[in-house]
């Protein structure tokens, strides 16, 4: 996975670099399908943001933005949010992967006993 850290009107320090990236390789063992990266951190005044971008195989695009009064608060949260989204995606490529027959077939076979049961309910009139 490749990874960019970057900031917007401030300068990046060793530490706020390494904070960023110890979490973003968490986010590398939630998501096989990640490539991509970027992280921008950001100062406005008195709200320090955190940004991230995170491009998956495919058309997959993850983004996520978070402010607060301090910037390791805003990256804990943004590489929470991320999370929460890259497992969404997982769910969806592992259904698309494995076919998700109970969902295909399960909705059929319940629709077929639903208009069995009305045609014997009709034919006991």
């Amino acid at each position: 996975m490749e990874l960019i850290i970057s900031g917007r009107h401030v300068d990046v320090t060793d530490a706020m670099r390494e904070h960023a990236r110890s979490r973003a390789e968490k986010l590398g063992r939630v998501s096989n399908h990640l490539m991509h990266m970027t992280v921008t951190l950001g100062i406005e005044g008195e709200r320090h943001t955190a940004e991230i971008i995170a491009k998956t195989r495919g058309k997959g695009e993850v983004v996520a933005k978070s402010v607060s009064h301090d910037m390791y608060t805003s990256i804990d949260q943004v590489i929470s949010k991320v999370e929460k989204q890259l497992q969404k995606v997982e769910a969806r490529y592992k259904d698309r992967r494995t076919g998700s027959k109970e969902n295909r077939f399960g909705d059929i076979a319940k629709a077929k006993e639903g208009s069995s049961e009305e045609d014997a309910a009709s034919e006991g009139d």
